[in-house]
């Protein structure tokens, strides 16, 4: 996969932007391909919500501008804390994902009522105390792709097992006929 080649080779450390607590994060640039497939991925869920009635664009949409990529290489007692993007939409992908995390569970640390390590959760309506929601925690696959609203509140929980788990990241802004020129 593309995002693992170029992450590996990567010297644009992007820790200090971020707001994942992730020792080892960097920048990428995507081939124009693996960018055009990740703009058919925004434009079918912008369509698929826009005709489902639950998002109304701003007239005819003409593409989407990203945000340069990440890549998360989360290790062990690594997290992103609450937090919210830039843009209009946010996407996150899982590259590669252990099978170790599939036992997370099993761990005495996650011995509760909802063990969470190493899932991945979205909360909205926190500031209307009676519409809150939220979906998940869930446990990512390898080549799941998340696309959400940017505003949307969510995080990453920890895990235990001494394994690395890579996902990437990016913010895109829809383009409108008519509008300002978001590239």
């Amino acid at each position: 996969m593309e995002v693992l080649e170029k992450s590996s080779s990567s010297d644009d450390d992007a820790a200090g932007n971020l707001a994942g607590n992730i020792i080892k994060q960097s920048f990428i640039t995507l081939s124009e391909p693996c960018a055009n497939e990740l703009q058919s991925i925004i434009v079918d869920y912008v369509t698929q919500c826009t005709n489902a009635g639950i998002f109304k664009t701003q007239g005819q949409l003409t593409g989407v501008t990203f945000e340069k990529l990440w890549v998360n290489y989360q290790g062990p007692g690594e997290w992103n804390p609450p937090h919210i993007h830039s843009g209009d939409f946010s996407l996150v992908g899982y590259c590669q994902v252990p099978p170790e995390l599939k036992d997370e569970w099993r761990h005495p640390n996650q011995q509760g009522q909802d063990p969470v390590g190493g899932k991945i959760q979205w909360n909205y309506g926190q500031w209307a105390p009676h519409n809150v929601s939220m979906f998940g925690p869930i446990s990512p696959e390898e080549g799941d792709i998340y696309v959400f609203p940017a505003w949307l509140l969510h995080y990453v929980f920890p895990f235990n097992a001494d394994v690395v788990r890579v996902s990437f990241s990016t913010n895109c802004y829809l383009n409108y006929a008519g509008g300002p020129d978001r590239s």
